[in-house]
C-alpha cells in the first residue's frame, strides 16, 4: 500500500501487489472516483451502453471500479470474483470499501455487492452463474496477466454469460499496440473475435505504440461508436 499523489497533485492511495499497481483510490472528498486511466475508459464505454443492471468483475483488487458502479448507478448489482480474501479485506480496511455500508444503504451496498473468494476461471466454468449486462476482467498475478482468462475457451465462456442483447465485455490488457510486444493484444483480440461480432481496442496512451501500456479491449455483439479506438483492430 502506497500513499502518493496523482499527476494533478491530488492525494491517492495505491494497492501494489507483486511490483504492480493494481488499484487506487482518492483520499478524502474524492473517494469513489476513478484514478487509473483504464478505469475511466471502463466508465466511458459503460456510458455508451444501456445502464447495466448486473455486472461481473473478475479480479477485485481494491474494488475501485465496483465502488464507482455502486455509488454512481443506483440500480446496479455487482458480483466481484477475487481469489484472495485478504485483498478484499485490505479493500475494506484501507480503500473505502467499508464506506459503502453507510453510503449505499447498508451492508454490501444494501445487498447490491456480492464478493466471491474464488478463482475467476473456475467461476466461468460454473453452471448456473447467471447472466450479466457487463463483464470486466482485471485479473493479474502481480504484473503478469492470468492467461487462463485470455484464451479462446475463456472467450466462449464469457460470451455465454452475457445477456444476448447489448451485453459487453471489457478486459484490461497490458501490451504494446505495434511490434513484437503487441503479441498478447493481438492474441486476445483474435480469440474474442471468434465469438463476438465486434472487437475494439481503446489504448490508455498512443504516444509510443511500441511500448507496453494499459489497453481496454471491448467485445460485443452490438456495434459501438468508439472514436478513440485503435485502427489496427477496427472493422
Amino acid at each position: 500500500m502506497i500513499d502518493t499523489r496523482d499527476e494533478e497533485g491530488l492525494p491517492i492511495r495505491v494497492l501494489e501487489v507483486g511490483g504492480g499497481w493494481q488499484s487506487a483510490c482518492y483520499r478524502g472528498d474524492g473517494w469513489g472516483e476513478l484514478v487509473f486511466g483504464y478505469h475511466r475508459i471502463y466508465r466511458y464505454v459503460t456510458s455508451l451502453l444501456s445502464p447495466p443492471r448486473h455486472v461481473l468483475m473478475l479480479g477485485g483488487g481494491a474494488y475501485s471500479w465496483p465502488i464507482w458502479l455502486l455509488t454512481h448507478l443506483g440500480d446496479c448489482r455487482v458480483d466481484v470474483v477475487e481469489v484472495d480474501p485478504q485483498i478484499t479485506k485490505i479493500a475494506r480496511d484501507y480503500f473505502g470499501l467499508d464506506l459503502l455500508d453507510e453510503r449505499c444503504g447498508g451492508p454490501d451496498a444494501g445487498g447490491r455487492l456480492r464478493s466471491l473468494a474464488m478463482d475467476a476461471r473456475k467461476f466461468l466454468e460454473k453452471e448456473g452463474s447467471g447472466r450479466y449486462d457487463l463483464i470486466c476482467n482485471d485479473c493479474f498475478s502481480g504484473q503478469e496477466p492470468v492467461m487462463s482468462l485470455l484464451g479462446p475457451d475463456a472467450a466462449r465462456r464469457v460470451h455465454r454469460l452475457l445477456e444476448d442483447q447489448g451485453g459487453c465485455y471489457l478486459s484490461n490488457v497490458v501490451s504494446a499496440l505495434e511490434g513484437p510486444e503487441s503479441a498478447l493484444l493481438r492474441e486476445v483480440c483474435g480469440n474474442l473475435g471468434e465469438v463476438f461480432s465486434h472487437v475494439y481496442v481503446l489504448p490508455c496512451g498512443t504516444d509510443e505504440p511500441y511500448d507496453q501500456d494499459n489497453n481496454v479491449v471491448v467485445a460485443t455483439d452490438s456495434p459501438l461508436e468508439l472514436p478513440g479506438s485503435y485502427p489496427l483492430f477496427d472493422e
